[in-house]
């Protein structure tokens, strides 16, 4: 059974790689990039990597993105880190791992990263990659939810509809789905 949050999960999953690129770089600003990324600017690295994932003025490579994430993420970029666990939740660019994706959403969840927090409390709550932890998914989906995402929201209304993870609060639930309503979430 697909529960409405794992929903969320892969809709998350597609919004991340599209972050900061609007327009294909042009050439100049390509050569600019790659030589900081080679240098070690950590959101030099970010921005080669999703350059790598989209085909944007580069040919699109999944193993290069994932690469140029790595380096990024180890420098502590919570953004590359979030991608970084996407690819190996999804298995691209380089083997599918649930646990690899969890400690990586992990570290940008850590640092506030509200998508990453989402997709963590997903995890917790499927048991992906950790251990089944309804308490855990609570927490994170209420991370998640106080900044603002529409979807982590309408988890925790789930979750307090159903007593998963926190006592049943129906008069909770109807708050949480409101505000997931309010920003336009249909779920």
């Amino acid at each position: 059974m697909v529960l409405p949050w794992m929903r969320c999960f892969l809709f998350v999953a597609s919004l991340v790689l599209a972050w900061p690129l609007h327009a294909d770089p042009n050439p100049t600003e390509i050569a600019t990039i790659r030589k900081a990324a080679e240098e070690g600017e950590a959101n030099a690295q970010l921005k080669l990597g999703l350059m790598y994932a989209k085909g944007a003025g580069v040919a699109k490579d999944d193993q290069q993105a994932a690469a140029w994430f790595r380096k990024a993420a180890e420098q502590g970029e919570a953004r590359a880190q979030f991608n970084l666990g996407q690819l190996f939740s999804d298995g691209t660019g380089v083997s599918k791992d649930h646990q690899q994706a969890a400690a990586w959403f992990r570290k940008a969840a850590d640092q506030g990263y509200a998508n990453a927090q989402l997709n963590l409390g997903v995890m917790y709550s499927d048991g992906v990659g950790v251990p089944k932890d309804e308490q855990q998914a609570v927490v994170w989906f209420h991370k998640a939810a106080v900044q603002g995402v529409a979807l982590a929201q309408f988890n925790l209304g789930a979750m307090n509809e159903r007593g998963a993870g926190v006592a049943k609060d129906e008069t909770q639930a109807v708050a949480w789905y409101r505000k997931a309503a309010e920003q336009g979430d249909a779920l």
